[in-house]
């Protein structure tokens, strides 16, 4: 469900102010450029955003219920076309659509929007379109781009956009977000706090994903003498999708780091990580890690790749 208020996004606060004002004195700009770190509120806030714009009873108190809400709870509003990359990249082909989407006024609204998710992909034939469409916006467009590098984007792009800068959310304020509404224990929801890094849309996916307690498993397994063990783990990790391996990879990166810290130099080691801890070399691990990550990117046998990982790390 999404944050249908921008007085409802967490710890963004020059973000929301900026387009509270912009909403409060129609002032809006025909481009933002919301830049940030993964997972901290980009999305999130864009949305809310368009609630405040398209909602049909209170603009400055979105009601959530009118047709125009509902439309957009959906991502079925005729008047907001969403953009993101094909595979690796957007293409000029995807911007002409845009382009496209553009001829006409809006048909239930006083704005068409464009969302552009991951914008720094976009590839420099669809960058040099999209700019064009920037310098001579119709009155009734407004362009929402989202990126974690602006650096990535063209310099003429960052200068026809009104940047609205979005920072890592403290650890504290996370952890209680996700005792409150996913009722986590303190020491996993410590944990999920810790190791997002200021992420909370990393923080929520690890969280349903169920990424951390697949760490758990993964890591017990290694240290069983079980081959049966193993094999059904592995089994079960090859299922994942490549969002939810990018992150499983990313928790078991982090477990060697930290346990070689807390065995070296006794650094606190995350309270929900595996009591298992791993004392073998830890740049030799994290490189096998990342050539087993690169190896299943190749296609190569999931199951085989898993069970490898497994004896290999734990026989370090």
């Amino acid at each position: 469900m999404k944050v249908k208020s921008l007085n409802k996004i967490l710890k963004q606060e020059p973000a929301v102010n900026l387009l509270t004002q912009a909403l409060r004195k129609k002032r809006l700009s025909h481009a933002y450029l919301f830049t940030g770190p993964k997972g901290v509120g980009k999305e999130t806030t864009a949305w809310a955003f368009l609630f405040h714009l398209f909602c049909e009873k209170d603009k400055e108190n979105p009601c959530g219920e009118c047709r125009a809400c509902k439309k957009i709870e959906k991502e079925i509003h005729p008047d907001i076309y969403i953009l993101f990359p094909e595979k690796r990249e957007i293409t000029i082909g995807q911007i002409r659509e845009v382009i496209d989407f553009l001829k006409y006024r809006p048909l239930e609204a006083e704005y068409k929007v464009i969302l552009v998710k991951e914008a720094e992909k976009m590839n420099p034939e669809a960058g040099n379109a999209l700019l064009k469409s920037l310098e001579e916006p119709p009155f009734y467009a407004i362009f929402i781009l989202l990126t974690e590098n602006f650096s990535k984007l063209l310099p003429t792009i960052v200068s026809r956009s009104q940047i609205v800068r979005f920072r890592t959310i403290p650890k504290g304020v996370i952890k209680e977000f996700l005792k409150k509404n996913f009722l986590f224990e303190e020491e996993v929801a410590d944990t999920l706090a810790e190791v997002s890094f200021g992420s909370i849309g990393k923080a929520i996916t690890i969280a349903e994903k169920g990424i951390l307690e697949e760490l758990n498993s993964f890591v017990k397994a290694g240290f069983s003498k079980s081959p049966l063990k193993k094999f059904k783990v592995a089994e079960r990790l090859s299922f994942l999708s490549l969002q939810d391996l990018d992150d499983f990879f990313y928790l078991l990166t982090l477990w060697v780091w930290r346990s070689y810290l807390k065995h070296k130099i006794d650094y606190p080691y995350p309270r929900a990580f595996p009591e298992e801890i791993f004392e073998g070399d830890p740049y030799s691990a994290i490189k096998t890690i990342y050539e087993v990550k690169t190896a299943l990117d190749s296609y190569v046998n999931p199951e085989l790749s898993f069970y490898y990982l497994l004896n290999l790390l734990h026989t370090s």
